[in-house]
């Protein structure tokens, strides 16, 4: 093997003192003088958005010089915690010892101080090319925000009086670094002859929240609605933590269901949940889906069509989450603190309540999940269930919920009672459909809700609890039409 070498000659130096001049360090291959330089970074061929300050320090190798890279920068670069967490750190300043990992290759573009890193994937958290890591967020600059939605409407019949209306809803918000506060309002106004009859208002939502981007959770505390995929929602006044698909890539975040329906006139159809307005719209006379809805709706959605004539038709839609499974070793939870309330008022008059939920990714194609939710005092309720990846069968997950109930309205004492549910969902590539049938469930006579434990404190009768549930959908896309059709059929027996 032929050997080489490179050496300056300092003759061709014009100084009085050239013997002096070290530049034996200059000879050695790759050296990058100490100091701290602002370099942009590469890393696979993906361009940081930032540039950043990097230090090299003095090293016992080849080049005389090497990269400090802490664990905390790897971090901010996208390494993966499994990667990051065995290195050793061989300087004072935190320098970790990357001379056994040869499959990492460091680059420094003096020209353009770019610094490239040829990184093997395994070693890179999730990446994806329309999302942004959690190490590159910001909070944002504080404001306040006005979130409105107006509707006015008048019905002009051939005889009699003429009737107006008006109705708004929104959200009004704060944002302050990591913290949001939001609060939902409703104002309703109705007129006979452009006299006011009544007016309305309400607050049904007022909530304090803030991202946790280490855990991919937020943290949520005030008056709002329960997040479940296992229970009812219902109104609460109290605290969670919850893992927030928002912080997922696009293609690991959950789906929201369309809603079709057809109308005789011109009508306003508002879709709502637990007496809270979530959408509103004006549609045309014949059929309609609206498919714009958010990602994070889960539970039962109250659908009414409202035609010109003042004629209302109303139905249900359940937005039942389809069979998720969870990747292997990670964990997707849900954890709520609080107590009951009503969005109409707010009387905290229910018992201290407590409900988690969990689905670990046990094996690549087996996810285990389960939850619980309990009272103070008469109410709970455990749930257990499996998820599989069925690969060119679809998905399919079942659970079983047991629940105890002491009703202050029914003389027999606690209820005890289980309920069934099963999940199904397959996509056919071949013709771009998707069948999905949603949360079948069965209960038995026994088994109570903690919706319908909260009714029956109110002093309502629970004998009417339902008994089996389901929702089946199909969804077909029609390229040379351009046209997407979708049939759902929603069933729920008592």
């Amino acid at each position: 093997m032929p050997l080489s070498a490179l050496e300056f000659n300092t003759d061709m130096i014009d100084a009085e003192d050239r013997e002096n001049i070290d530049l034996s360090q200059f000879e050695k291959k790759g050296y990058i003088p100490v100091g701290t330089y602002l370099v942009r970074i590469q890393i696979n061929k993906n361009t940081l958005p930032k540039a950043y300050h990097l230090e090299w320090v003095q090293a016992d190798n080849e080049s005389g010089s090497q990269l400090c890279l802490t664990k905390e920068r790897l971090a901010e670069f996208g390494f993966a915690d499994a990667f990051i967490e065995p290195l050793h750190v061989w300087a004072q300043k935190g320098c970790l010892d990357l001379s056994h990992q040869p499959e990492l290759i460091i680059r420094l573009d003096k020209a353009n101080m770019v610094l490239t890193l040829t990184v093997p994937q395994a070693w890179m958290k999730y990446q994806a090319k329309n999302w942004t890591p959690p190490e590159y967020w910001d909070d944002g600059i504080a404001g306040l925000m006005l979130d409105y939605n107006l509707y006015a409407s008048q019905y002009t019949p051939s005889h009699g009086d003429s009737n107006q209306s008006v109705n708004s809803y929104g959200t009004l918000g704060f944002n302050l670094g990591a913290w949001r506060l939001r609060s939902d309002y409703q104002y309703d106004q109705s007129f006979i002859e452009r006299k006011s009859t009544g007016t309305s208002s309400s607050l049904p939502r007022t909530y304090l929240f803030r991202p946790i981007p280490s855990l991919a959770s937020k943290f949520t505390m005030g008056q709002y609605d329960l997040s479940s995929g296992l229970y009812d929602t219902f109104h609460f006044t109290g605290a969670s933590l919850e893992s927030d698909e928002q912080m997922l890539p696009p293609d690991l975040r959950g789906y929201a269901p369309q809603i079709s329906g057809i109308a005789q006139t011109n009508a306003k159809v508002t879709i709502t949940q637990n007496s809270r307005t979530l959408y509103q719209t004006t549609v045309s006379p014949g059929p309609f889906t609206i498919a714009d809805l958010g990602t994070t709706l889960q539970g039962q959605l109250d659908v009414t069509i409202e035609e010109e004539d003042g004629r209302k038709s109303t139905f249900q839609v359940g937005s039942a989450s389809i069979p998720y499974l969870t990747r292997k070793g990670q964990v997707r939870y849900k954890s709520s603190l609080g107590k009951p309330t009503s969005t109409t008022h707010n009387d905290v008059n229910n018992p201290l309540f407590w409900t988690g939920e969990a689905s670990w990714g046990w094996l690549s194609d087996i996810s285990l999940y389960g939850g619980a939710i309990v009272t103070a005092d008469d109410y709970q309720a455990a749930t257990g269930g499996v998820g599989f990846n069925l690969n060119r069968f679809g998905s399919f997950s079942l659970d079983i919920t047991r629940a105890e109930a002491n009703l202050r309205n029914d003389d027999q004492g606690k209820q005890r009672g289980f309920s069934y549910r099963a999940n199904y969902a397959k996509r056919f590539e071949e013709t771009n459909s998707q069948v999905t049938f949603a949360g079948y469930r069965f209960s038995d006579k026994e088994y109570v809700t903690m919706s319908e434990y909260i009714s029956s404190r109110d002093g309502s009768d629970s004998s009417s609890n339902e008994k089996e549930s389901y929702v089946l959908s199909f969804n077909q896309y029609v390229a040379p039409l351009e046209l997407n059709t979708y049939l759902s059929i929603t069933r729920n027996t008592y």
